[in-house]
């Protein structure tokens, strides 16, 4: 059932990306699909997920959703669509300051704090800052990605876009 591409490290992009945002995409999905399916069998059993387990799970869905979206932008923006270039360039700037974004929870405002809602505030504190690194790993696993779209210069298969001949080739705004 593990048939999708696995990241050697977390939140680090496999050895060899594809050139293609089709591609690109087709693995943010099937990777998500793979980590969804995974949990609900996991939960199905009984079984307790690990944190690597969840930590997974949410990059690979932050990292689809962000990629879906780069997708829907080129196919839908201002009714006409964006170039892709220009999608991908927006997405890169919106999502490069997840790159900066964690701030650790004081650990000691939860000194002294018991019971129930002192356990609540320390555990959404830590939870707060635990989605905060998966975005931060999405973050550089999409920078990653869009960077070897730039590279590579291979930003769209036709089929995502309707791009037309007086449309700007999407140069000028390389991530």
């Amino acid at each position: 059932m593990n048939d999708s591409p696995q990241h050697p490290a977390i939140g680090a992009p496999p050895d060899k990306l594809p050139a293609s945002l089709e591609a690109i995409t087709e693995q943010a999905r099937r990777a998500h699909q793979h980590h969804l399916d995974d949990t609900v069998r996991r939960l199905g059993r009984g079984e307790r997920l690990t944190a690597e387990q969840v930590y997974e799970a949410l990059h690979a869905q932050t990292l689809c959703r962000w990629w879906l979206l780069v997708a829907r932008h080129i196919e839908h923006a201002d009714s006409g669509g964006l170039p892709p270039a220009q999608a991908i360039a927006r997405f890169v700037s919106w999502i490069t300051p997840y790159l900066d974004d964690p701030t650790p929870p004081d650990p000691s405002q939860a000194v002294g704090t018991r019971g129930r809602e002192g356990e609540l505030e320390l555990a959404l504190a830590h939870l707060g800052h635990s989605m905060a690194l998966i975005r931060q790993g999405a973050a550089r696993t999409f920078l990653a990605q869009a960077q070897t779209l730039a590279q590579a210069e291979i930003l769209v298969p036709t089929s995502l876009t309707k791009q037309s001949p007086s449309a700007s080739t999407g140069r000028e705004a390389t991530a």
